[in-house]
């Protein structure tokens, strides 16, 4: 039985998109993100053309939640954000933290990215 290693800082995940997410800007430069699965053949993407049986994830983002989004690349850690974040506006370290820990959680839930861990982003590069 082996012991697991060291539980790495939820700081050292890197966030990717996930899949189908696309993002578009509003009038103010605002980003909405939309996530809609291809509705396929078959009975699946019937009921998904026509009924919406399969609806699509949504979330507008203010001002900080468009620029968190913009710093995600696959390759950046969400600490590389938070001081990002943090110059760019000029916040205490504290509301940095708690913004880039608000803005992961909201998009984690409605599956709009997924975070790979140090070990996963060496055995998993992202695609491009």
């Amino acid at each position: 039985m082996s012991t697991p290693g060291p539980t790495p800082h939820p700081f050292t995940a890197r966030p990717v998109p996930g899949p189908y997410v696309r993002a578009r800007a509003d009038e103010q430069g605002r980003l909405q993100l939309k996530q809609s699965p291809p509705p396929g053949r078959g009975l699946r993407g019937f009921l998904a053309r026509h009924f919406s049986m399969f609806p699509s994830r949504r979330a507008c983002l203010d001002e900080k939640g468009t620029f968190f989004w913009q710093q995600i690349d696959g390759q950046t850690t969400l600490g590389e954000i938070e001081a990002r974040l943090r110059e760019h506006y000029r916040l205490e370290q504290r509301q940095s933290m708690d913004a880039v820990v608000l803005f992961t959680k909201m998009l984690m839930r409605r599956g709009l990215i997924a975070l790979q861990l140090p070990d996963q982003a060496q055995s998993n590069p992202p695609k491009t």
